[in-house]
């Protein structure tokens, strides 16, 4: 475990500062679509509240969340199977011709070789076995009672489907709730920067109105007073540029909730006094993680396909039952109903059923490979992010000594230059210094917060951060 004793803050350099939110809210405008430029006022939501509005709304989400619902209806297709099927059907058929059966030659030679006979005491014998036209309703039952496994393997299939669609789901969320994480603190951060900006061109204000005096009294050289001034004027540029870095980011975050409106985050940016070993982290992506979870399905729906590609080889036997619903056009050789067993087997298929075997039995070999190559580079993925979690944590850390420097030094040149002992170049110097450090170390806790939602992203646990957040957790502020 490591021991966090006092709140500080890590971060690097104040161009990195600079273009961090920037490039998160590019990211918005061209990967998410763009929205309406939001101002300062809007709908404030803790990250519990984002992530939850994220989750109903965002559209990869939702996608797939309707692949599991499709899913879970083809399994329940293939329930099915296992029940007879009943099937009715109606023809109204026209041929060629009535079928007739004519038996009167042999009529003539019976009345020839018995003259005593009249020829009216002897019926025709002509019957109409089928008129030409005719009409024909069945009800039909067959039911497998015998397929060889070919049922089972493709009810396991299906539920194997299943479980990949709800693994890519939960894979979804938690790559989304790191993305969220970064849009969301991406504004907290630029909010904070353009606070300091804000407070810099304030101390900058004042010490011009304060070098005006000097010169106004002779203490000071009007070259002075021109330092401040232009210091004055670099540092209201840098708070009307942190003030447009403010609104991409807000966009950016828009656009990821699916919000019409803009909104304003509330949790604050944070560091955690004490973080879990990377080894806890590593056995949290080996059992968690749902990329794994996903290759697991693949290959059992690889076996699953395999057994039914062998089941090919066993017949399939069947019961199955007909009943006529219309009687009057039935023939003489038509019966009313008909009940019996099938049975069929394939003898050659050309050699397609060889190939569905050992297409099957490649796929699950690749799973298995996929499987283990899966386990090492989560491996990797953990304990790099593991790492740059605590860089920036150390970050932060490093830079509360340079803060307290900073104003102490701030405090010494502006009693300085009252006294006419230092430069207003050393007053700017002190005042940007000081802003520069600050911005320094909430970047760091940004890149902290940030790094721990990709490190709970490589493990499988990406929505539980904000459990974080509900923890022992120390908050942030510029």
């Amino acid at each position: 475990m490591i021991d966090r004793k006092q709140d500080h803050t890590a971060g690097g350099g104040i161009f990195a500062a600079q273009k961090a939110w920037q490039v998160v809210a590019l990211m918005g405008f061209f990967l998410l679509g763009q929205v309406s430029t939001p101002a300062f006022s809007g709908e404030s939501l803790t990250f519990s509240q984002a992530l939850d509005m994220m989750v109903s709304r965002n559209e990869s989400v939702l996608s797939a969340a309707s692949e599991v619902e499709q899913k879970e209806y083809e399994a329940k297709a293939t329930r099915g199977l296992n029940f007879p099927e009943v099937t009715l059907s109606g023809q109204f058929v026209r041929i060629n011709d009535v079928i007739d059966l004519d038996l009167n030659p042999i009529r003539d030679v019976i009345l020839a070789l018995h003259p005593a006979v009249p020829s009216a005491a002897v019926p025709l014998f002509h019957e109409t076995v089928q008129e030409d036209t005719f009409f024909k309703s069945q009800l039909n039952v067959t039911w497998p009672v015998y397929t060889g496994g070919k049922i089972s393997a493709a009810q396991r299939a299906a539920d194997a489907g299943v479980r990949e669609s709800a693994a890519k789901l939960d894979q979804t969320r938690d790559t989304l709730t790191s993305e969220l994480v970064k849009f969301y603190y991406a504004v907290r951060l630029a909010d904070q920067v353009y606070q300091i900006r804000r407070e810099v061109v304030d101390a900058l204000d004042q010490h011009v109105f304060q070098a005006r005096r000097l010169q106004e009294e002779g203490f000071i050289a009007r070259t002075e007073v021109l330092h401040a001034q232009v210091a004055q004027a670099r540092a209201e540029r840098e708070r009307k540029a942190s003030l447009r870095d403010l609104d991409l980011a807000k966009i950016a975050l828009a656009n990821i909730l699916a919000a019409k409106n803009p909104v304003i985050p509330v949790s604050p940016l944070f560091l955690l006094p004490s973080v879990d070993p990377e080894a806890a982290f590593i056995r949290q992506a080996r059992d968690h993680h749902p990329a794994i979870a996903r290759i697991e399905a693949v290959r059992d729906r690889a076996g699953e396909n395999l057994k039914a590609a062998r089941s090919e080889r066993y017949p399939t036997v069947y019961l199955f039952g007909t009943r006529e619903l219309y009687e009057n056009d039935l023939t003489v050789l038509d019966p009313a109903w008909s009940i019996g067993a099938g049975v069929n087997v394939t003898l050659f298929d050309g050699g397609a059923r060889a190939g569905k075997i050992a297409a099957a039995r490649n796929i699950e070999n690749q799973a298995e490979l996929m499987q283990r190559k899966l386990a090492r580079d989560l491996e990797t993925l953990v304990s790099s992010r593991y790492q740059e979690m605590m860089k920036a944590s150390e970050q932060y850390d490093s830079l509360q000594s340079s803060v307290d420097l900073a104003k102490e030094n701030i405090r010494a040149r502006n009693r300085s230059f009252e006294e006419g002992l230092a430069t207003s170049l050393d007053v700017v110097d002190a005042q940007l210094s000081l802003s520069e450090t600050r911005v320094e170390r909430l970047l760091a806790a940004y890149n902290f917060d940030v790094a721990l939602a990709r490190l709970l992203e490589a493990c499988g646990r990406g929505t539980k951060f904000p459990q974080y957040l509900a923890g022992n957790m120390m908050e942030v502020e510029h």
